[in-house]
């Protein structure tokens, strides 16, 4: 019929003549492969027929195989162009999540922390309860200076700060670590009575379990594989800038229990020292009064004596 449009063709006339050239090749191969095998089966020895035919049958394949490439190797750069496009824009719009699970399989083969561990990541110290493909749930821990008892604030971090950041994985509660501390006096003292004072005040406060934290420190240098700080307490005298005496203090107790004795140390040591204690007067509020009023006489019998002299 004249007035009926023919219908468009939707295979591209480059890829038309493609496949016009690949029948062809394919054909002539396989017609190829069937005129050299019928020459071949005219031998009569079966091996050397056997032998012939693989050859071939492999020569028949390169060709195809590079036949197939040269024909096909623009569209092939095209598609490959396409690919590295798409998987250029996955990868970006996608990079946190990659970076989160990536992040929480560097957790998982480097096994970092598990839930219960007390870490310290980002500058965030807390408890972990939870951790998943792309995030780490953490109950927020006040700083070491004011106890262990957690803030009530439940932080969610994104596994791709494992990547970025240092993570800190502390002792557990029930665990003895050494716990360091450092005390800085303003008045002048003697530095030998000062580590008198904190040995004997650290040995108070620790001896009830000195027996079960050595055990635990040769457990856990065993376990490690490595020698730590412990269990013995250590005092180092170092000063500050300002040139104040600084007394750096190592205990070895529970990890729960290491601002409690902390405490007991410091309160012993400057009750020991008097540092903090009231002043006992030099002199009486009446001696003070007495001496507050014969300045005043002098000062009035001086000034009538000038006033005589004058007239």
């Amino acid at each position: 019929m004249a007035g009926v449009l023919p219908l468009p063709f939707f295979i591209p006339s480059r890829i038309a003549d493609n496949l016009t050239v690949t029948l062809v090749l394919i054909v002539g191969l396989l017609a190829c492969r069937m005129i050299a095998e019928a020459i071949v089966a005219r031998r009569s020895d079966p091996v050397a027929l056997r032998r012939h035919k693989f050859k071939i049958r492999a020569l028949c394949n390169v060709v195809l195989a590079i036949g197939l490439l040269v024909i096909w190797l623009s569209e092939i750069q095209d598609m490959m162009l396409s690919l590295t496009a798409v998987l250029v824009a996955v990868v970006v719009a996608t990079k946190e999540l990659i970076m989160c699970a990536a992040g929480s399989l560097l957790r998982f083969g480097g096994h970092l922390f598990k839930v219960g561990d007390r870490i310290e990541l980002s500058g965030i110290h807390g408890e972990v309860i939870d951790h998943g493909l792309f995030s780490t749930t953490i109950v927020e821990l006040p700083s070491h200076s004011l106890g262990a008892a957690a803030t009530g604030r439940t932080v969610m971090l994104p596994n791709s700060v494992l990547l970025t950041g240092i993570v800190r994985v502390e002792a557990q509660p029930r665990h003895y670590a050494p716990h360091r501390f450092t005390l800085t006096l303003e008045q002048a003292q003697s530095p030998s009575r000062v580590i008198a004072a904190i040995e004997t005040a650290a040995d108070a406060a620790l001896t009830p379990d000195r027996e079960l934290a050595a055990r635990f420190h040769q457990f856990a240098a065993r376990k490690a594989g490595f020698d730590t700080a412990g269990p013995q307490t250590e005092v180092s005298v170092a000063t500050s800038d300002l040139g104040k005496l600084q007394f750096h203090v190592m205990v070895y107790c529970l990890a729960k229990d290491a601002r409690a004795c902390e405490q007991a140390i410091l309160l012993a040591v400057l009750e020991e020292l008097g540092i903090g204690a009231e002043k006992t007067p030099q002199r009486p509020a009446e001696a003070m009064l007495s001496e507050l009023a014969r300045q005043i006489r002098e000062g009035q019998v001086g000034r009538s004596d000038k006033a005589k002299a004058a007239a």
